[in-house]
């Protein structure tokens, strides 16, 4: 695949450029970068992001180093970073084999990448990515169309595998302590492998937090979210996710919204969008917007949470 090189844009001390460069093995990738960060997709698989951070710095993403590289076969690829599925989790619908390149457009602040259509799901996947010109802030539209023969209900599922020893902050929804209220107000899923008592979990009244430890055995959590936002924090740069719940729609996994699941190797930020029927050639959009920071500590409570990231979540927001 011919990627062209070209630069952006120029203001001030910033640069913007798309231009091919090697990684992880795969020879067509493409790296958009604005001076301050940078993110790299493959070409050659997907659609996935495989690296975002800083640029010049550590890959906030997680990447496998025995599937790096790789593409085509017929079995299902994790390889790490950001990818895109079709929620609830279904083996035979979930686990479609991703390992074929991608059509790339190319725009002036990022790049579409387009998937062939699935041949056992009639679903095309897609990632419309833009980079903001000066802050460390890109937006990730997740698109999934239906071009099978008839509609089908699923939600977007947009899953970005962070690298090993991050700290996941999950948002709880504020609630109303007055006593008197009778009604339950919010939702919390766990999986048959949760053990509520693993040392991985902080359980705060407004935040959850879920550690990354090697050696460990994998675990999984997923909140109702109405703050719209949750993050990874390293003890070098904090990886914020921005998202949208919409009122009165319908959510998978107990009317969840916001999921984090880890293992002993990487920890997954996971959001997802409206389950809904697609008609065919309808699609459905799942926007996030991810926001990179450095100089917060990492959280050990909701004080900490409250003293260091909401600054910045209030910061970023505007």
């Amino acid at each position: 695949m011919d990627i062209i090189l070209r630069l952006i844009w120029k203001r001030d001390v910033n640069i913007m450029k798309i231009e091919k460069v090697a990684f992880g093995g795969w020879k067509n990738c493409i790296q958009i970068d604005n001076g301050t960060i940078q993110i790299i997709v493959t070409t050659e698989v997907g659609p996935r992001v495989v690296s975002c951070g800083f640029k010049g710095k550590e890959n906030l993403f997680f990447n496998n180093p025995a599937e790096m590289g790789t593409s085509g076969g017929k079995e299902y690829v994790g390889y790490g970073g950001h990818r895109l599925w079709a929620a609830p989790e279904l083996a035979k619908r979930t686990y479609y084999n991703d390992n074929f390149p991608v059509e790339v457009k190319e725009l002036k602040d990022g790049v579409i990448l387009t998937s062939p259509v699935e041949t056992t799901t009639g679903l095309q996947k897609s990632m419309e990515i833009h980079m903001d010109e000066k802050e460390p802030r890109v937006v990730v539209r997740n698109i999934i169309k239906n071009c099978g023969l008839w509609p089908i209900k699923f939600a977007p599922w947009a899953l970005s595998v962070m690298a090993a020893g991050g700290v996941a902050v999950l948002p709880v929804a504020p609630r109303d302590f007055t006593p008197g209220l009778l009604l339950p107000s919010h939702c919390i899923a766990i999986w048959p492998y949760t053990k509520m008592t693993d040392p991985r979990f902080t359980w705060g009244d407004d935040y959850i937090l879920l550690r990354q430890q090697n050696g460990a055995n994998p675990t999984k959590i997923a909140v109702m979210n109405e703050e719209g936002w949750a993050a990874c924090v390293f003890p070098h740069a904090t990886f914020i996710k921005f998202f949208t719940r919409k009122a009165g729609a319908e959510y998978v996994d107990f009317g969840t919204n916001l999921q984090s699941w880890t293992n002993k190797e990487c920890l997954e930020l996971e959001t997802l969008g409206e389950y809904k029927t697609l008609d065919l050639d309808e699609n459905t959009v799942h926007e996030e917007t991810w926001y990179i920071a450095e100089g917060i500590p990492v959280p050990a409570n909701d004080e900490d949470v409250k003293k260091h990231i909401l600054p910045v979540v209030k910061k970023a927001k505007k």
